[in-house]
């Protein structure tokens, strides 16, 4: 009983609920725009948020990430040959294994210039650190188009591509990672 009021006083609360925002003003700019990478990048097998949810969980997805990128705390691998030469270690190294699941890694490159259209934004919760962004977009890949989502938590998927933090105002991307597209060929 105790533990069904402390669910019903944190649900009430709202630190775990989920908050599409892909049909709210602060998203008119983002969510339908299209984006172009800067860097090459590579697909991963992520556990990503469930942006489809009413509460705070998280599904499988497909994640997205720059080669070459980050700092001296973390730096992604500069490309492909150099994941596949120390795939074990690298996969290790970027993602975390989490108790009875397979060791996540890299599906496939993804090249400099792919397109990506954001499809949803979500207020997601985290915590005591309040919410951040989770985005996802859609990509032509293999002649199918796929989701993907966006590193927008660097607790997820460092480098985060978003400029600051908070969800107060509308996502912004680091044009070091995504560049907004609105030539015929993007649309």
């Amino acid at each position: 009983m105790k533990f069904l009021v402390m669910f019903i006083v944190l649900l009430l609360s709202g630190c775990i609920v989920v908050h599409d925002k892909s049909n709210a003003p602060i998203a008119k700019n983002v969510v339908g725009s299209f984006y172009q990478t800067a860097k090459n990048g590579y697909l991963y097998e992520a556990r990503c948020a469930d942006v489809n949810a009413s509460v705070q969980s998280t599904e499988w997805c497909t994640g997205i990430q720059a080669f070459d990128s980050g700092n001296e705390n973390f730096k992604t691998p500069i490309n492909y040959k150099e994941y596949l030469a120390s795939k074990e270690e690298w996969d290790k190294k970027l993602f975390t294994t989490l108790a009875f699941e397979k060791q996540r890694s890299i599906i496939s490159p993804l090249p400099k210039g792919s397109i990506v259209k954001v499809t949803k934004l979500v207020q997601y919760p985290w915590g005591s650190n309040g919410y951040y962004w989770a985005i996802r977009g859609s990509l032509d890949f293999d002649g199918k188009k796929i989701e993907v989502e966006l590193p927008t938590n660097s607790v997820f998927a460092f480098p985060t591509w978003l400029n600051g933090y908070g969800v107060q105002k509308a996502p912004q991307f680091k044009a070091e990672y995504l560049i907004r597209c609105s030539a015929k060929k993007c649309t």
